[in-house]
């Protein structure tokens, strides 16, 4: 398997052995196994399949917004393919994990590097931002060889560009003990100073390919471990390990005090503000127990299960109101039917 990166370096730093108290799964248990999972002040890099880069990516942002804040740098070329957080798969993997994506959305600050000259200023204005925030657990740099795909004439300056955005951020994951995750979609050259640099402060090296199977990952480079070593991860992997979501009443309030803001405030219709109230009175204030055990993965599928389930309720009770009602006008139109019927007799003439 060419790789296109140099790894099997024969000497470990002291650094990259020592204990971390920050730690997180990737969610995969055989990429989990490869690594030894992710610990804090390493960087990882992972490169290879986009498909399963992109899963990845959306799936450890989702984890790591479950205990501190995520610093996110997205490297896109508009030119080329674009390498972007997608909302839908952000909500795939908050529904596997149990989280609400709008808590994933709040945990994240982001940077965007569209070309080469902005890719320095967006690594400044992360370094900012991380040194602001003490709650960062993760730094993330997305498809870090995107402007060094296709780009010849300036590959060199491509190249030293990224050399000192990932000796910045890395030096930063040091200090504060953060985890450092970098990702690139297609094989970084052996020759560019921007790999050769990622290769040597990377503590451990993941290539993925596609296989018939799904996905298979390589270990190229580890500290602890003999390299390379193999693991299949099929269809994208499976097994989740576990899940830290807060409790039930807490993001119930959370989520009802953002309906109200940002929802419900710019509804026109007096009626259907009247009516969230309503729900929020009759459905779900009573039925909280209910939907605290539900073992849904979002609290506002809990509330539309809830609210269905009440209209369902109501109509019942409407349905059986009307068969009351039209029972007594049946009734009624059958004695006004008979008392015309008398008034009409001979007899009743006489």
């Amino acid at each position: 398997m060419a790789s296109g990166i140099a790894v099997g370096s024969s000497f470990v730093r002291a650094s990259s052995l020592k204990e971390s108290r920050n730690t997180l799964s990737t969610g995969y248990a055989p990429l989990d196994g490869l690594t030894n999972g992710l610990k804090g002040g390493q960087l990882y890099l992972f490169y290879g399949a986009s498909a399963f880069i992109d899963e990845l990516v959306h799936r450890l942002v989702v984890r790591a917004s479950v205990e501190g804040k995520v610093a996110y740098m997205n490297n896109t070329n508009y030119y080329r393919e674009k390498a972007l957080l997608k909302a839908d798969l952000l909500a795939l993997h908050s529904k596997r994990e149990g989280v609400e994506p709008s808590a994933v959305l709040d945990s994240v600050y982001f940077a965007a590097a569209y070309s080469e000259f902005r890719q320095p200023k967006a690594t400044g204005a992360l370094e900012r931002i991380i040194a602001s925030e003490p709650s960062t657990k993760v730094i993330l740099v997305h498809n870090v060889s995107a402007f060094l795909e296709g780009n010849e004439k300036n590959r060199l300056n491509v190249a030293e560009g990224i050399s000192r955005s990932i000796s910045a951020l890395w030096h930063l994951a040091m200090e504060r003990d953060l985890i450092m995750v970098v990702t690139a979609r297609a094989n970084l050259p052996s020759s560019s100073l921007g790999s050769r640099l990622l290769s040597e402060l990377a503590s451990s090296i993941v290539f993925f390919r596609d296989t018939a199977g799904g996905v298979q990952a390589a270990l190229l480079k580890h500290p602890e471990k003999e390299v390379p070593a193999y693991e299949s991860i099929l269809d994208g992997g499976d097994s989740l390990m576990g899940r830290i979501t807060p409790p039930f009443r807490q993001v119930y309030q959370d989520l009802l005090e953002r309906l109200r803001g940002n929802y419900v405030a710019l509804l026109r219709d007096p009626g259907h503000r009247k009516g969230f109230e309503l729900l929020l009175r009759d459905a779900w204030d009573r039925e909280h127990a209910a939907m605290g055990n539900a073992e849904l993965p979002l609290v506002l599928d809990a509330l539309n299960l809830t609210a269905n389930i009440h209209n369902s309720g109501a109509l019942e009770e409407l349905r059986e109101a009307l068969e009351e009602k039209d029972r007594r006008i049946a009734a009624l139109e059958e004695r006004i039917r008979r008392v015309e019927a008398g008034l009409a007799s001979p007899a009743a003439g006489e």
